[in-house]
């Protein structure tokens, strides 16, 4: 049955625009992993009731009932259960460091768990899964080799894109597209964007691209920030004297601005695909610190070094898959960033998520927790209020802070603040404002209700975020054609 599943999935997934985000992955389990479950239950129940009276009764009991049928069903089913659970924790490393084109694809996981129990549990009917698994390695999109490669852009083709890198990885499916007609390239994980840049005009081979996202672009605003008190004195060292610590990568767009500025950059980035693929497809230059590791742990060893490294910015920036990864907004890891910004420092926290469900908030007044001086800026204008209730506000909004108290402005851009970069003239200075306030119900108790590493409101964020995570799969299926998706 394992063996069939990937032929299945493929099928499947060429209807999840119809099914949606819920319906689909539900009847995709039905027919793939639930015949697996109750196959093995069954079996599992019958070694465990086969000469139950014998098993408990020394009399009865047949002095051979290991070599029992049932029973060897039994503990083979265990073993079997058991070889999941080590397929499941190693799959992923074994992707990683197995460089062939089976095991680059998360396929490899329902294959390897097939030749498990098919060692377990030989059997004649096993004939019957030759010709799905052929039909999967040879013509399946989701594995990767020059033929499934061909096949894959002869369909991206149709609809206007073409495949430049794909590859598995730790965060997820990771690659990199061309828009064909309008001249833009995309970087992919699972079912969300990372970024994404114009091609350049024709003739232009050096400088930044312009960016397809402006938010990314209202992240380098961290450089305007003036505090009313700074002296003219501290604003000169800093500028001769910049470092920023960046969390979270994406195709580089903000970085690559920093570096443009002069700015030495440290990048945190978990995923070792998107750094190289940021660096391949989008131009992102060498002249930075790379740290690929989970930030979290980053942070906590930097912190206990003595004289450790501080930062005039720092961009956390960390979005994906739908979902923000909320052990990055804790107040421990916001309280880390805290401790690794300047004191003159400006840090800017992106945070993408539907606004009207409870998980913004939480997140918002986390970080109002944290730092004393905040202001809060909408991607795009809030909606026109109307009589009828919004159901939803998925949108980014980017909170520029200080770790010290007291106001702060946005000076003017200059020209080169822009670096030639039409995007940045029109992107760069935030300007729709959002009052902290509207992130408080008025109720007692409001600035407590923060997200830490232990506690139980940390549920009660996760489970939000996978309503949010269905308004961004709607999202999605808008930004890009089903086909593109479904295809991978």
């Amino acid at each position: 049955m394992l063996l069939t599943a990937p032929t299945f999935v493929d099928y499947l997934s060429h209807f999840s625009g119809h099914l949606g985000p819920k319906l689909g992955p539900f009847i995709t389990a039905i027919i793939t992993i639930f015949p697996v479950t109750l196959v093995s239950v069954i079996a599992a129940c019958k070694g465990v009731a086969v000469r139950t009276s014998g098993v408990f009764n020394p009399s009865t009991m047949d002095k051979h009932w290991l070599t029992n049928r049932g029973v060897e069903h039994a503990i083979n089913v265990v073993i079997a259960f058991l070889a999941s659970q080590t397929v499941a924790q190693f799959s992923i490393p074994l992707q990683e460091r197995i460089q062939t084109y089976i095991s680059d694809s998360r396929v490899v996981s329902y294959y390897l768990l097939a030749s498990f129990q098919t060692l377990l549990f030989p059997s004649k009917y096993l004939l019957f899964a030759t010709l799905p698994v052929l039909h999967t390695v040879i013509f399946s999109a989701h594995i990767h080799s020059p033929y499934t490669n061909s096949v894959l852009n002869a369909t991206l083709h149709d609809h206007g894109y073409s495949l430049v890198a794909r590859q598995e990885s730790i965060t997820g499916y990771i690659s990199v597209l061309d828009n064909e007609k309008d001249g833009f390239r995309v970087m992919r994980c699972d079912h969300s964007l990372l970024g994404g840049e114009w091609h350049p005009p024709a003739g232009k081979v050096s400088g930044l691209r312009e960016p397809v996202y402006a938010i990314f672009v209202m992240l380098e605003a961290v450089r305007l920030v003036q505090a009313a008190e700074s002296s003219a004195a501290a604003e000169e060292i800093r500028e001769g004297q910049e470092d920023a610590l960046i969390i979270g990568l994406g195709i580089g767009t903000t970085p690559s601005a920093l570096i443009a500025h002069g700015i030495s950059t440290t990048i945190v980035e978990i995923d070792p695909v998107v750094h190289s693929f940021a660096t391949k497809h989008f131009n992102l230059p060498s002249n930075h610190t790379a740290i690929i590791q989970d930030a979290t742990i980053w942070v906590d060893h930097t912190l206990n070094i003595r004289n450790h490294k501080t930062y005039d910015y720092i961009i956390h920036d960390v979005f994906t898959g739908g979902a923000e990864p909320i052990d990055l907004f804790t107040t421990e890891f916001l309280q880390g960033l805290k401790g690794l910004l300047k004191a003159e420092g400006v840090i800017a926290i992106n945070y993408a998520g539907d606004l009207l469900l409870p998980t913004a908030a939480r997140v918002v007044r986390t970080i109002l927790a944290v730092f004393p001086s905040c202001r809060l800026f909408r991607e795009e204008p809030a909606p026109a209020t109307t009589i009828k209730p919004q159901k939803t506000d998925f949108t980014n909004m980017v909170l520029f802070c200080r770790s010290v108290p007291g106001s702060f402005t946005f000076r003017d851009p200059t020209k080169e603040d822009f670096l030639g970069s039409g995007a940045r003239e029109f992107s760069l200075l935030p300007r729709h404002e959002v009052g902290s306030w509207s992130f408080f119900t008025g109720k007692i108790g409001d600035e407590l209700d923060v997200i830490r590493k232990n506690n139980t409101r940390r549920k009660d964020v996760e489970k939000a975020q996978l309503e949010s995570a269905l308004g961004h799969w709607a999202v999605m299926r808008t930004v890009l054609p089903d086909a593109v998706w479904e295809n991978w």
